[in-house]
């Protein structure tokens, strides 16, 4: 199983490396919009989300803001490149066993909780891709390029087996 969440990891550090193109094809002109800033804070909100459920798994604090506000794009880079590092160093020595793992945390409104390292996994790849879904439609609207950041088309790139056939 772990195998898998390791897959999927590949495929969102592609797709999180589409995103940033994607918001970086916004014209210079459309930059100024609202809806840039949010989709902008969109993708630190993915990449935060990320860095801090992890220091929740590892049982710390989490260190980076989940609601970034005024995210300037040129971060972006960097701040995926922090998370998807600590992730692979994260999912490369776990085993099937770790994912049942148990971890509490608190809350940002201060409530306990007890969850497990799998249904963390399951949850972020969701969001990320929920939030991205998000992103390309302000793209698109904004006039910059949509790219499909969907896992179906990064896997037949992968396997030479599965894709067109015509």
């Amino acid at each position: 199983m772990i195998e898998r969440y390791r897959r999927w990891h590949e495929h969102e550090r592609d797709a999180n490396h589409k995103m940033i193109a994607m918001l970086e094809s916004v014209p210079q002109e459309k930059r100024g919009d609202p809806r840039f800033a949010r989709a902008v804070d969109y993708a630190a909100h993915i990449a935060g989300c990320r860095v801090n459920w992890l220091d929740r798994i590892e049982g710390r604090e989490p260190t980076v803001d989940w609601f970034s506000e005024n995210t300037p794009l040129e971060s972006l880079g960097p701040l995926f490149e922090k998370s998807e590092a600590r992730w692979q160093a994260y999912l490369d020595p776990l085993s099937d066993d770790d994912l049942s793992r148990d971890f509490e945390y608190i809350a940002r409104d201060g409530s306990r909780y007890r969850w497990y390292v799998e249904g963390q996994i399951v949850q972020l790849v969701g969001h990320a891709f929920y939030h991205r879904g998000m992103i390309a439609m302000i793209v698109d609207d904004l006039g910059g390029v949509k790219v499909d950041t969907d896992y179906l088309f990064w896997a037949f790139d992968q396997d030479e087996r599965y894709g067109r056939i015509d």
